[in-house]
């Protein structure tokens, strides 16, 4: 007899609230519980935990619980880092986006079932072994109930190390194997591993669909021919490592020494490329110079962060640099994670498609603005940012004029910037610009989470990366708000606005 996944009774109706609930009364119905006292946190839990068991992945990465989950990570650090009545905004909008998702024939309902005679008795060797032939094989089915096991018998690294055999592989095809293999995994960090094979499953499932594209020969689909070209080569990046004689033995996870010129060197390198798929050569030859991996990407944070302010995108979806890096150094974190997966997700970050292709957008001029010393308080220059960001035009996404990677931002975008880093530059309180910049961000829902994605992204680079050329991180949270805040349609904000202002 066939049995769905089911939870313990308390979490089971929270997840049954975001599935059944009307999507044109989710808000105001969620705003209800928020009153009355439901933890914001569950709700967040049931919303992830909902979109995994009761949506479909789409033939494309827009659609299942793939953005939802992805974007639990930073909907949990934003929640903690606002204040007041603003820390509800990304729940709501989150419980908002996985009640939509499981409501839309192309992805919702499903429904996720319970597996019997699941072979308990198997040993991690076994369960582990076997979850990777399942995934290489594009056996999904297998590979959940493998990744099921798994769940009750590894570490969180031990899965992931698994899971990053194609989802290292694939990043060339595709950005969203390697970001949402690792933004689940961070998800479940947030809500508990306990809903491991829950939110996994998916993931696994994700990884498993498509055959190799080694069997397509000649013939290359569409538009992923580029990716398809680039996933062939991939062994052309092993043999970078070689011929540089990086590895395990060669190269450090983390130095004593100071980095902090190679670290500089690096970053000026990545920033000044033009072509950026080229720059894995550029990337190991810095480690065959010395430079240890938690080094190697720090110069990838600054100058990818740099790469991004050379952007003229108006894309709000291109936030895929930031997200990135903070992924792999999540990854480089995990001792069961293989060296060489650590090597292979540094060097692979160029060819991943949605930071490749801003190769058309590098038109501007990163260059930080020198001027006199500034006189406006900071809250005079926070308070100009706002309102100029606010009373930009933006696009709506379900109506643009061109293909959405050839948004152009307005010249009224780099004046904004240039006031962000006169801010930064001033010596002024950067903690109360990130807070600036998630609050606005939190207004926009057209683009499923992704401004929050790159807040929570750019706030953790700036909070690690070196204090002489970390402003960059900062500045490049306000350029995001300014192409993210004002996209369109708002269909959300105006309707809690309102309610949080009559209560």
């Amino acid at each position: 007899m066939v049995r769905l996944v089911e939870f313990d009774a308390v979490t089971e109706e929270r997840v049954q609230f975001i599935e059944d609930t009307p999507r044109d009364s989710i808000i105001e119905k969620t705003m209800d519980r928020l009153e009355q006292g439901e933890e914001p946190m569950a709700l967040v839990t049931a919303a992830a935990l909902a979109v995994s068991r009761s949506t479909e992945l789409p033939a494309d990465h827009h659609g299942g619980p793939i953005h939802p989950v992805a974007g639990i990570h930073a909907v949990t650090g934003m929640l903690s880092r606002l204040p007041g009545d603003q820390a509800l905004l990304p729940v709501l909008q989150c419980v908002a986006l996985a009640n939509k998702h499981i409501h839309l024939p192309s992805m919702g309902p499903a429904a996720m079932v319970q597996f019997q005679n699941l072979n308990h008795n198997a040993d991690k060797h076994t369960v582990l072994q076997r979850l990777a032939t399942a995934i290489e094989g594009r056996e999904a089915r297998l590979s959940e109930r493998w990744v099921t096991l798994a769940c009750e018998k590894a570490s969180p690294g031990e899965i992931l190390n698994v899971l990053l055999d194609v989802a290292i592989r694939r990043n060339p095809l595709d950005d969203h194997y390697f970001l949402y293999t690792l933004y689940a995994c961070r998800a479940l960090d947030a809500i508990g591993w306990q809903f491991g094979s829950i939110v996994l499953r998916p993931v696994v499932r994700y990884l498993a669909r498509h055959h190799s594209f080694e069997a397509y020969g000649e013939f290359s689909p569409g538009s992923i021919e580029d990716g398809i070209g680039f996933y062939r080569r991939f062994d052309e990046l092993r043999a970078l490592l070689e011929k540089h004689n990086v590895n395990e033995q060669t190269v450090a996870l983390r130095t004593d020494a100071d980095e902090s010129e190679a670290i500089e060197a690096l970053a000026d390198k990545i920033c000044a490329v033009d072509v950026i798929s080229s720059l894995p050569e550029t990337i190991v030859a810095a480690m065959a110079g010395g430079l240890s991996l938690y080094g190697t990407l720090e110069g990838m944070s600054i100058g990818g962060a740099r790469l991004f302010l050379r952007s003229h995108t108006n894309n709000p979806f291109d936030v895929h640099i930031h997200t990135g890096t903070a992924a792999r150094r999540y990854l480089l974190g995990f001792d069961e994670v293989s060296f060489e997966h650590k090597l292979m997700s540094l060097i692979g970050w160029p060819w991943s498609y949605e930071i490749r292709y801003l190769d058309h957008t590098l038109t501007w001029d990163w260059q930080p603005d020198i001027e006199a010393p500034e006189k406006r308080s900071p809250d005079e220059l926070l308070e100009e940012m706002e309102q100029r960001i606010l009373n930009l035009e933006g696009y709506d996404v379900t109506n643009l004029p061109v293909v959405i990677n050839y948004l152009v931002a307005p010249q009224e975008n780099r004046e904004i910037v240039k006031l962000a880093e006169r801010y930064v530059h001033a010596g002024y309180d950067v903690e109360a610009l990130f807070t600036m910049t998630a609050s606005l961000v939190c207004r926009e829902d057209a683009s499923e989470m992704h401004g929050y994605k790159l807040q929570q992204a750019s706030l953790e680079e700036y909070r690690v990366c070196n204090p002489e050329l970390r402003w960059v991180h900062a500045v490049a949270a306000v350029k995001q708000a300014a192409v993210n805040a004002p996209t369109r349609p708002h269909r959300f904000y105006p309707q809690i606005a309102a309610r949080v202002a009559a209560a």
